[in-house]
């Protein structure tokens, strides 16, 4: 029987969910992945870029991770769309039908919204489940649906972790929060992402040196070139994080002393009390000893003048006796 899936939230679903789970970033990395030591040892080995085939052609990022035992991988979708966020990490509604990310939720990429440049609010989304599991299925079919463009694997000693992963959409969402359809868009959160990636983790390989990713209906996408900025972040937000966990561990250490400190001085005061103790009693074995040196030595003197009693009584009984002798002779 195959080992169960690892139970962290964010990353890995239990066997027997039927449904993935999808949250927005910030709370998936808030509140799943940032302060997970766990995430630290689950690596990612595979990043694919894919795009729609409709309409719509809209872009997003599987990621392969696997857990720390190397057994089972998480995939993970990471993308950018205008719709309303969410505050809950929860499974899609699967009532109707297939599991899978509604077309109804993407923006519409129209030839009204490339003239212009409309502005949205934006929703980046991470869905998550265990690969190969009931839970995945309508991710691995969102992924068969659409292209893949192009694919970054890393190799052993260069992989990224999930938490590390995790804080670069994260800085790379909160870079723009506002969906524009001229800059950007799922185009440019893709593509930062992607391209960040590359000089972040060095050693990275893509397949593909030149891809239509950055395509709509064959025109080339204009996007607002971010990739320097977000790598700059995300090395101060890693920074920060390392400091962060150096103060927490100082403060953790800090604590450990305190109580050894107070261990010791609650084993001192029991070692002083227990000589104070065997001090006492040494001193009442003492007194002790002497009272029954004293019992002892009253004793022997009572027996001795109960033994010269009776000695002299024996004599006054002799001294008569012979006395009583004498006066019958006489007689």
């Amino acid at each position: 029987m195959a080992p169960k899936p690892p139970k962290f939230d964010g990353l890995f679903t239990v066997y027997g969910q039927r449904t993935f789970l999808t949250s927005s970033i910030e709370l998936w990395y808030r509140k799943c992945i940032r302060d997970n030591p766990f995430t630290l040892d689950c690596l990612v080995i595979k990043t694919s870029w894919y795009k729609k085939q409709n309409g719509v052609e809209h872009k997003f990022l599987q990621f392969d991770i696997l857990s720390p035992d190397r057994v089972h991988t998480s995939i993970v979708i990471a993308e950018r769309d205008a719709t309303q966020p969410t505050d809950t990490i929860a499974p899609l509604d699967t009532t109707a039908g297939a599991v899978t990310l509604p077309d109804a939720i993407m923006p519409s990429f129209s030839s009204q919204d490339v003239m212009g440049d409309s502005i949205r609010g934006t929703h980046d989304l991470v869905s998550y489940a265990t690969l190969d599991s009931s839970a995945s299925a309508g991710l691995e079919r969102k992924c068969k649906k659409a292209a893949q463009i192009c694919m970054l694997t890393f190799p052993e000693g260069v992989r990224p972790s999930a938490n590390k992963l995790a804080t670069l959409l994260y800085v790379t969402s909160k870079h723009e929060p506002t969906y524009t359809i001229t800059n950007t868009q799922c185009y440019w959160f893709v593509n930062t992402v992607f391209e960040a990636l590359k000089p972040l983790f060095l050693g990275a390989q893509q397949d593909t040196a030149n891809h239509r990713g950055g395509m709509w209906n064959r025109v080339r996408i204009h996007t607002k070139e971010s990739t320097d900025e977000v790598c700059g972040k995300y090395r101060a937000a890693r920074t920060a994080l390392a400091e962060e966990a150096e103060q927490k561990h100082r403060a953790e250490q800090q604590q450990e002393e305190e109580r050894q400190w107070e261990r010791e001085q609650h084993q001192a005061a029991e070692e002083v009390t227990k000589r104070e103790h065997e001090k006492c009693q040494a001193v009442e074995e003492q007194r002790q000893a002497v009272e029954e040196q004293a019992r002892e030595m009253e004793e022997e003197r009572e027996r001795e003048c109960q033994a010269a009693e009776e000695e002299i009584a024996q004599l006054r009984w002799e001294l008569e006796a012979s006395r009583v002798g004498a006066t019958a002779q006489q007689v």
